[in-house]
């Protein structure tokens, strides 16, 4: 032990101190350092396990969230065609002493989720058979929901008599 003899106390210290920092530095980077990510990695496992064990119940809630905004906003991605010739045939089986009148252009709003079709018919007929119908098409008609209803009791030429026309705003929504 001849060579550790020339240094002094406080030298041989210094030394220790410093070799003891290094070991803990080396050790934190080797053995507690992958340590602690793999706790970490653990937790994180764990939280997708039990998300993986509510991911069934989450999608139940989802479907339910849609049929419900599906009900209340007509089902989505109906093309325009898909809604007037469904709306025809609904208005077929349905109605009786009421016909279509006019249908207009379909007006279109785009937005950079979604766009909005609104369907503009116009309907002739009498007052009860209008009401009727409308009560049924409000109950049972999903491809579009009704969103506004006005009647009028005019002449739309001069060689007819003043009838009840109803006007009606259809919305559907795509993606």
């Amino acid at each position: 032990m001849t060579f550790f003899e020339q240094y002094s106390y406080k030298q041989k210290n210094y030394a220790l101190l410093l070799i003891a920092v290094l070991l803990v530095a080396v050790s934190y980077k080797r053995a507690f350092k992958i340590t602690l990510e793999t706790l970490g990695y653990k937790q994180e496992l764990t939280q997708k396990i039990a998300d993986a064990h509510h991911a069934v119940d989450a999608i139940r809630t989802t479907q339910r969230d849609i049929s419900y905004l599906n009900k209340l906003l007509g089902k989505e991605n109906s093309t325009i065609e898909k809604v007037q010739q469904g709306f025809l045939d609904f208005l077929e089986k349905n109605s009786s002493n009421v016909i279509v009148y006019q249908v207009d252009e379909v007006l279109n709003y785009k937005h950079p989720d979604f766009s909005v079709n609104t369907h503009r018919i116009i309907l002739k007929g009498g007052f009860l058979p209008t009401l009727r119908f409308l009560y049924t098409l409000e109950k049972h008609f999903d491809l579009a929901k009704l969103v506004n209803v006005s009647f009028e009791f005019k002449k739309y030429n001069s060689e007819e008599k003043e009838q009840l026309y109803t006007t009606l705003l259809l919305q559907n929504y795509e993606r």
